[in-house]
């Protein structure tokens, strides 16, 4: 009589179960994307309404220009793949925002952490991507006198958000951190 082994069976199908389980849980992961959640607590933080999308502050005896904006995105799109054409005809929220000093050093390192926008009882908040320190002087050949002044800023944005009528009344918040500090910063009611 011969025996038939179940292990390479139950091997495959064991191999095959895992390796579905992975492909499931990485799917929701990037569909679900918490990297790009904003913190959770924030409530220490000083929010400071802003006058017009661009106002100049003063934090801890410095003075900032502090801007932003929300735009719907109607520029146009390379569609590559499948998924692309299903997004080709969308006009996502897209937020920018810019933080300025007089110079690097005046500048430091501040980042943008979080954009918060809400039209009516909606909310959708992101963490922007923020990119490195420029100057006015960025660019000039070498040798070349620095320009004055040489103002230093860092910009931040984040895109794909949703996709809300043209023209409706939206709030926007630029959650920042600052010298080590937290700040909150409100622009006044904007149109997206």
């Amino acid at each position: 009589m011969r025996q038939i082994s179940l292990r390479p069976r139950f091997a495959r199908g064991f191999a095959l179960l895992g390796s579905l389980a992975i492909a499931v849980i990485g799917t929701a992961v990037l569909v679900e994307q918490p990297w790009t959640w904003c913190p959770s607590d924030w409530s220490d933080a000083p929010r400071i309404h802003l006058s017009s999308s661009g106002s100049y502050v003063v934090l801890d005896g410095r003075e900032f220009q502090v801007g932003g904006d929300a735009l719907l995105d109607y520029m146009p799109h390379i569609v590559t793949s499948p998924l692309d054409q299903a997004r080709a005809n969308r006009h996502p929220l897209t937020i920018v925002a810019s933080i300025w000093a007089s110079s690097r050093e005046a500048l430091g390192d501040p980042a943008f952490t979080c954009f918060q926008v809400t039209r009516g009882s909606e909310v959708w908040a992101r963490r922007p991507t923020t990119y490195g320190t420029q100057t006015m002087a960025d660019g000039y050949p070498p040798g070349a006198p620095s320009p004055t002044p040489n103002n230093a800023w860092r910009m931040a944005s984040v895109n794909d958000g949703p996709e809300w009528p043209d023209g409706d009344r939206i709030d926007l918040e630029l959650w920042a951190s600052v010298s080590g500090r937290h700040y909150v910063f409100v622009l006044p009611h904007s149109r997206s």
